[in-house]
């Protein structure tokens, strides 16, 4: 379907914007941490959320090949972040967790989401925020579709 050019403008640059805060949260995170980067952070939040992860998991996280994946995860474990210990139904399966350093970073960045997203949200009424919940729900699965203009040229 074809969309009206204003609409277009409109939806990116209120998108930019709100990435441009979301990057200001993440920089805030980053300072407060000070020994980690952003990727670092992102590895730190998918094992959060998974709780528990094996290497392989976390190099397609970032679509990386697991030798520098590995150097990663030493870093981090080196830092205190992570944990790393063998799996018992398979010695040969090396599984990654948060230590209490990460959980704590994961801790402040999902509090630090947690405020955003509720400010974000705040001055909407119940239904606006089911709405937009599920507009932008539908629009990252759009993402899936989307081919860079390099890639099509």
């Amino acid at each position: 379907m074809e969309v009206d050019e204003n609409k277009v403008g409109r939806f990116t640059s209120a998108l930019e914007k709100m990435l441009m805060k979301m990057q200001e949260v993440d920089n805030t995170c980053v300072e407060l941490t000070k020994d980690i980067s952003k990727r670092d952070f992102s590895i730190i939040v998918f094992v959060g959320k998974q709780e528990e992860v094996i290497m392989r998991d976390i190099a397609e996280y970032l679509n990386i090949p697991m030798s520098t994946c590995t150097g990663i995860v030493d870093k981090l474990v080196e830092k205190g972040h992570l944990a790393r210990f063998h799996s018992n139904e398979d010695r040969r399966i090396i599984k990654v967790t948060l230590s209490r350093v990460g959980k704590n970073s994961f801790q402040l960045l999902e509090s630090t989401l947690f405020n955003m997203g509720n400010t974000m949200l705040g001055d909407l009424t119940s239904s606006e925020q089911e709405n937009l919940i599920m507009l932008l729900e539908k629009v990252t699965q759009n993402l899936d579709q989307y081919v860079p203009a390099a890639e099509t040229a």
